[in-house]
């Protein structure tokens, strides 16, 4: 016999904004709340664990009736108040068109659902817990020696590597992949001029997830951290401004 788990579940509210490109202003934004899913089990353990007398099952078989109930409903062609929260209800899928319609003319249906008083009300009162800017940024996840496959971060004079990431691509006529020696507090140091570049023609993978290029024989040996530098945007579109990625510390050696 399968056996359910009911596990409690909170969530916070937040905000991810993404720099809106077809504005001219630089603080414009585009944003949306991130979805955190509280699962009907989620809520069947919440009330359980705040009404001792009542078993989960017990509340889990209410909770089927009432579903059962309402999809019934609806089927029917009712609006269902649910709950007090707000009203389901039935509405047509797009324009009616032609010169005499009839049942065949309708394109179809969907459920909408309008908010009650009450929930409007909560919605007003909600506050935000985290903004989240989101970054055009190349993204670093795994750096692997394709020399030997390791991922320790060692990188071989003249081997292949392998980036695994986001938003990659090497994409603009300014766009790049270097090696940035570091400082004492291992930092990319500021002076790009001693930054070394990754010639073109060694990038064998150009993709918005993976890049595998060369590592420059010139190089000393030594602490660096990668730069990749691009224009690549969702879709292969082009940023308008330049997005700079920093790896973590990579050690090359001979």
């Amino acid at each position: 016999m399968a056996t359910k788990e009911f596990k409690n579940a909170d969530s916070l509210l937040s905000v991810t904004l993404l720099k809106n490109n077809l504005s001219p202003s630089d603080n414009s934004f585009i944003g949306h709340v991130t979805r955190n899913v509280l699962t009907l089990s989620n809520l069947i353990a919440n009330i359980a664990e705040k009404n001792e007398g009542l078993s989960s099952y017990t509340i889990e078989h209410s909770a089927n009736l009432l579903s059962d109930e309402i999809l019934k409903a609806c089927r029917s062609g009712y609006a269902v108040d649910v709950l007090g929260l707000g009203t389901l209800y039935i509405a047509l899928s797009g324009a009616v068109t032609g010169e005499k319609p009839n049942g065949s003319s309708i394109p179809g249906f969907k459920i909408c659902f309008s908010p009650s008083a009450k929930m409007r009300s909560m919605a007003e009162n909600i506050k935000v817990d985290k903004i989240v800017f989101a970054d055009s940024a190349p993204s670093f996840d795994k750096i692997i020696n394709v020399f030997d496959q390791n991922e320790k971060h060692i990188l071989k004079k003249g081997k292949g590597v392998r980036i695994i990431g986001t938003k990659l691509k090497i994409m603009g006529d300014d766009a790049g992949i270097w090696f940035a020696p570091v400082d004492e507090q291992n930092e990319a140091i500021k002076d790009e001029t001693k930054w070394v570049l990754v010639s073109s023609t060694t990038i064998s993978m150009n993709k918005p997830k993976t890049l595998e290029f060369y590592v420059p024989d010139e190089l000393e040996d030594g602490n660096y951290r990668l730069v990749v530098k691009t224009r690549c945007g969702s879709g292969d579109k082009l940023l308008k401004s330049l997005a700079t990625g920093f790896s973590s510390v990579v050690n090359v050696v001979s």
